[in-house]
């Protein structure tokens, strides 16, 4: 019998598909540290993953590992080219949470634009003349120009539903050539961005995504330009942004997650910041949890789809 460790708590419903699998299931108490993580990993064959970081300390052990899933679809917690060195897959909930994703970050976009902290704060202050000098901040995104930098699974949702509000949209993907219907392609950066109003940051942290909108970058962006980072903290240079903060920063992702308290960026204004919620709904909290079970179970079956891998490259696959 195969056997599965779940790091942290998942949906009951992701739980059923591997017991349904008749796979003998580890799960780790909240709050556990490294002992009751190693004596839980001793002889497992596939690990379910949050957000706890598996390095190669935690993983290396595990001489009878077969399979990583993620539940979500980044995987900067987990050490994968120590996976890949041993010809372990690393699989993705690919398309589970990207609904919400794209969702939040419209969410956050639509607040930029017509000023909603500015009116929230005024109005529970009881200062009904700030409506005026706030309203006359707003703009409408009809007409405006997104720039979405990564069209994929989350990204092209976003300029999907952009294109629905009436927006100019520019994709840039280096990897991607298909984009959505009415998106013009990008495939010059630092041309691109003074033509946005807003940045949608939609991108995996890689070496080469790892602070891509540094300071000469931000410095080409129209002063009345809005960035909103949903993606990962890494990717948009936070000292950078400090130094010249954009007219409003929308993120969802932070370089150092949880936040340290005194950090700077928490005084930014204008600005919303959210913990890390975007892919956090009902819907993909439960779609995440039963996607990253089906891949292990496919692993363990033979029947992995490459395209849930993401070190497929690394593996050859």
């Amino acid at each position: 019998m195969k056997t599965v460790l779940i790091t942290e708590p998942i949906h009951p419903d992701g739980r059923a598909v591997l017991e349904r699998a008749g796979l003998e299931i580890r799960e780790l108490p909240p709050g556990a540290g490294p002992e009751a993580f190693d004596a839980a990993a001793a002889g497992a064959n596939g690990v379910l993953v949050r957000l706890m970081r598996l390095d190669e300390a935690r993983l290396g052990p595990m001489n009878g590992l077969e399979v990583v899933s993620r539940h979500g679809v980044g995987c900067d917690n987990v050490a994968v080219e120590h996976c890949s060195g041993r010809g372990v897959p690393v699989c993705i909930a690919a398309d589970a949470n990207a609904r919400s994703v794209a969702e939040h970050t419209m969410a956050l976009m639509l607040a930029g634009a017509r000023n909603l902290v500015a009116h929230d704060r005024a109005t529970r202050a009881g200062d009904w003349t700030a409506r005026a000098e706030n309203g006359r901040a707003s703009f409408e995104l009809h007409g405006k120009t997104l720039l979405v930098i990564g069209v994929g699974r989350v990204g092209s949702r976003v300029a999907r539903l952009a294109l629905a509000f009436g927006m100019r949209v520019l994709g840039h993907d280096k990897y991607r050539d298909d984009l959505p219907e009415g998106v013009e392609a990008a495939p010059d950066l630092d041309a691109a961005l003074p033509e946005a109003d807003v940045v949608a940051v939609h991108v995996p942290l890689t070496e080469e995504t790892r602070d891509m909108l540094g300071a000469e970058r931000l410095s080409r962006l129209k002063p009345a330009a809005q960035i909103v980072n949903c993606a990962r903290g890494n990717i948009v240079d936070e000292a950078a942004l400090l130094a010249a903060p954009p007219a409003f920063y929308a993120t969802d992702v932070f370089r150092e997650e949880p936040v340290p308290a005194g950090d700077p960026l928490l005084t930014l204004g204008p600005a919303i910041l959210t913990p890390h919620v975007a892919a956090m709904t009902h819907e993909s909290m439960r779609a995440m949890a039963v996607q990253a079970a089906e891949n292990i179970v496919a692993a363990f079956e033979g029947r992995l789809d490459p395209g849930v891998v993401f070190n497929r490259a690394a593996l050859g696959r």
